[in-house]
């Protein structure tokens, strides 16, 4: 259906926008001219459902589109070019052709965009076939989750119910197709008949912002924190954009700074890629509730338990547990992976979270992160939002690092226009209200985060260790 949509809307509004890169901007009848094209080409190189799961290793952001459009035309699965486990990759780099690479020249590449126009039909599929392999984040190694044509329907046409809220203008994918957000957000888009825009630097973004028709702009909360940062002088708020943000929780200041800046219409995602979008609201309730993703979106049931597996009273905290029709039923080639996070019928993504008393979600937190610092419990989240308030400061992560007794000792990293004292650090901390355990403060440029955005609290660790042993402490 991916390719589907886009040959439809070549045929009903052929001159519309459908795909803007930095270098690139083509019409719906362009890229459909151009996705034929290059389907027929990888056609001609045996490229068909039998060649497995495959990745793309693009020149460019327009070929990474055109090229993972061209695998659906031909009903070829595909994966994130970051999947070590594709069947078959297939890459414009140099380099030596094998088994499991197939180089696409220069020379093949320009022939193949220069050829006379063909069509070619989108081929027929199982609908319980597999589309996508979505990788999940937070983890050493990525577990790969199965995306049915069938599922990737669904997640579409429920996202079509909740995030364009009327708008075709420009769709800004900040993550790209590379992303599960940004690979759904772009199928919502062609289906819709509304502009892709994707691989644009932060720095860019406003002035697309004012010379774009309004739509959406999907980012995470650390790109939304880049791009206020970068907004120049004179910006006015544009307030026929929505925001949409995911891939981790958006602390309260950020959110009110965009809101201010940017446009009102700032909007809390949570999900996964196993269970696609979990719940949406509006930041303007993290001012009340830090944390808060907003309400389950139709179809979907969300269960907050303790231990023991039951439910916890309304308010308390406790696993959140999630059952969705469009959610994964387990993850490729990995039973033991499946039977640890799907159970019962349920998924369980390691969050922490409670309810509030209108039936919206609050996450708090990871539950293997949470830290026990001499008795004092603590989530990292708690401590980072409590410093993101300040205005001196861009990002911040807190993460345990055995000292050399063993003994875990709770550090946070803080990057920032200035080092601010210690104290003063420790009065926001104070004032979060929430139980503080001893601290100790690093600073550093940036914070290492994954592909999705998310915090990489193994790669903070290992930063900080060996930053200790060097000096000796």
């Amino acid at each position: 259906m991916l390719d589907a949509y886009l040959a439809f809307h070549a045929r009903q509004r052929p001159r519309a926008v459908a795909l803007l890169t930095p270098r690139r901007r083509l019409t719906y009848a362009e890229l459909d001219a151009d996705v034929n094209r290059f389907a027929g080409g990888l056609s001609g190189l045996g490229l068909s459902p039998a060649s497995g799961v495959v990745a793309v290793e693009a020149a460019t952001p327009y070929h990474k589109n055109v090229l993972t459009l061209a695998l659906a035309r031909l009903a070829v699965a595909s994966t994130p070019a970051s999947d070590a486990k594709a069947d078959l990759v297939v890459s414009q780099r140099a380099g030596p052709s094998d088994g499991r690479t197939l180089r696409l020249s220069p020379d093949w590449t320009q022939a193949t965009a220069a050829a006379p126009p063909v069509v070619v039909a989108s081929a027929a599929r199982d609908p319980d076939g597999l589309a996508r392999v979505l990788l999940s984040s937070g983890l050493a190694e990525p577990r790969r989750v199965p995306l049915s044509w069938r599922r990737l329907e669904a997640q579409v046409l429920a996202a079509a119910a909740t995030y364009p809220a009327g708008r075709l203008g420009a769709w800004v994918l900040s993550l790209g197709v590379e992303s599960e957000l940004g690979f759904v957000l772009a199928a919502l888009a062609w289906s819709q008949g509304a502009t892709a825009v994707t691989d644009w630097e932060s720095r860019d973004l406003p002035h697309l912002l004012e010379r774009q028709p309004p739509g959406l702009v999907a980012l995470t909360p650390v790109q939304l924190s880049d791009l206020l940062r970068v907004l120049p002088a004179g910006f006015e708020p544009r307030p026929g954009w929505r925001l949409l943000v995911s891939g981790g929780l958006l602390a309260p200041a950020v959110a009110r700074e965009a809101r201010l800046r940017l446009s009102s219409d700032v909007q809390v995602v949570y999900g996964s890629p196993e269970t696609g979008r979990v719940a949406m609201g509006p930041a303007a309730r993290l001012d009340q509730a830090p944390g808060a993703v907003g309400w389950p979106q139709p179809g979907v049931e969300i269960a907050i338990v303790g231990p023991d597996g039951q439910p916890v009273a309304e308010g308390e905290s406790g696993e959140i547990r999630i059952r969705s029709d469009r959610a994964a039923r387990g993850y490729l080639d990995d039973p033991a992976a499946t039977a640890e996070a799907f159970q019962g019928g349920f998924f369980r993504p390691g969050d922490l979270g409670r309810s509030l008393p209108d039936g919206a979600l609050v996450v708090e937190g990871r539950l293997d992160e949470r830290m026990d610092i001499q008795g004092v419990k603590v989530l990292p989240s708690v401590l980072e939002h409590a410093l993101l308030e300040h205005p001196g400061i861009r990002d911040a992560a807190a993460v345990a690092v055995p000292d050399a007794k063993g003994e875990d000792e709770c550090w946070i990293a803080v990057a920032g226009e200035r080092q601010i004292a210690r104290a003063e650090l420790l009065v926001r901390l104070t004032a979060s209200g929430a139980r503080v355990p001893p601290v100790r403060f690093a600073w550093t440029e940036a914070i290492p985060r994954n592909a999705a955005g998310k915090v990489d609290r193994d790669a903070l660790r290992a930063q900080l260790a060996s930053a200790l042993t060097a000096s000796g402490v």
